[in-house]
């Protein structure tokens, strides 16, 4: 089966949105489209043209999502096949090359979606698992393929499918296919161990969060760690502790990780004692605490309790539009909280993950609300994006983290 070998639909687009895919914009919705030559199926090719049928781009089409149309190629008409696709993907590898090779880190994502020009797929790695994440049914007939692809790349030991509640419920999706069922190789028992920075980490690609492990805050991990040594780190919306293992490996005084979730908290300490064998790590205390994060910050801050670094992750405040004005105000108390429990010239950590809010109105809102409780922040820097997590466009671009002294 060739790759995208599929039957094709002629689709003009209005004006405004010839602009956008010509931009470089990976979607086209439904609003968008001002004439197609026939209905199409999930999977189709989308020759896209404008009004007066010049040729604009190739698109994957699915038929019962929103968004229409998943651009792959604009500019001049070309054929989309197998070695167009490997093609394709070797630009994205090569992009991440140094990541690749560095024997130290063995999870990451590879294909970042709409970011790599790839709309629709995410495929992240833990060691030999390939994980790939579908986010639209256009991709479902060309599965088979994919999975080709990527054992001629990258001979993984075995490949799992994450899909969204969409896809699973279509109609266009096969009996056979679930969440996190293995399309290739053996089946998995139990979670998988990687590498990240030099350390152990578990990920559950079947029945975890994402594809099994949030890689995207590698590199912030990294820094919290570097700033650590000698000092009490508390790390709120814990998870799976990535930021404690990081705080306590650069030798931390002691690391308390604080969630709701029991089994998130469990994890990581499964993550701590994957790691006994770094004497840092070993005689680091690690403290677990179960409990709502602004409620445990008040009683934190009415206990007195100080700590040198204070690490705020929350998940996504804002989900769709309306959230955003919610959203800032929880961005702005989770901050306020923060800084009751950090001690005088302490570093705090806050970041955010909704896409919606942008990095300014983020920034300043936590800027804000440190200066009206009296805690005015030295910035030491603000960042973004890993290189394994690229921003292609406007909407694609949802992490920011701040580092400052307060």
């Amino acid at each position: 089966m060739s790759l995208l070998s599929t039957e094709n639909i002629a689709v003009q687009l209005k004006a405004p949105v010839v602009r956008a895919v010509k931009k470089g914009h990976p979607w086209v919705f439904d609003k968008g489209i001002y004439k197609q030559n026939k209905p199409g199926n999930s999977g189709d090719l989308a020759i896209l043209y404008d009004q007066k049928r010049d040729f604009v781009g190739i698109g994957l089409f699915d038929p019962e999502s929103p968004i229409k149309i998943r651009v792959l190629h604009r500019g001049q008409p070309t054929k989309l096949d197998t070695k167009w696709f490997q093609k394709k993907l070797d630009s994205v590898f090569q992009r991440r090359s140094e990541l690749i090779n560095d024997p130290q880190t063995t999870g990451y994502r590879l294909v970042s979606g709409e970011n790599d020009g790839i709309p629709g797929l995410v495929v992240d790695r833990y060691e030999g698992t390939l994980v790939f994440k579908l986010d639209t049914v256009a991709w479902l007939p060309h599965l088979e393929a994919l999975i080709s692809v990527f054992k001629d790349l990258l001979d993984p030991e075995r490949i799992v499918l994450r899909a969204s509640r969409t896809v699973i419920n279509s109609s266009f999706c096969p009996a056979h296919i679930k969440d996190g069922c293995v399309i290739f190789g053996e089946e998995l028992n139990g979670p998988i161990i990687f590498r990240e920075n030099g350390l152990r980490f578990e990920a559950e690609p079947i029945i975890g969060q994402k594809t099994g492990f949030f890689l995207d805050q590698r590199d912030n991990r990294d820094r919290v760690g570097k700033l650590s040594k000698g000092e009490t780190v508390l790390n709120v919306f814990s998870y799976t502790g990535g930021f404690s293992l990081f705080a306590a490996s650069n030798a931390a005084k002691s690391v308390t990780s604080l969630d709701l979730s029991q089994p998130a908290l469990d994890a990581a300490q499964r993550n701590f004692d994957l790691n006994q064998d770094i004497i840092n790590i070993s005689k680091t205390p690690h403290i677990l605490m179960r409990d709502d994060a602004f409620s445990a910050l008040e009683e934190l801050s009415k206990k007195s309790q100080k700590y040198g670094i204070v690490i705020l992750d929350p998940p996504s405040f804002a989900k769709k539009q309306t959230d955003i004005p919610g959203a800032l105000i929880a961005y702005g108390k989770l901050a306020k909280l923060g800084l009751q429990v950090l001690k005088k010239g302490g570093v705090l950590v806050s970041a955010s993950c909704s896409a919606r809010v942008s990095a300014d109105d983020f920034f300043e809102t936590v800027i804000r609300a440190a200066a009206a409780c009296g805690r005015p922040l030295q910035v030491i820097e603000k960042t973004g994006h890993a290189v394994d997590h690229p921003v292609g466009f406007s909407e694609g671009a949802y992490l920011k983290c701040l580092f400052a002294r307060g």
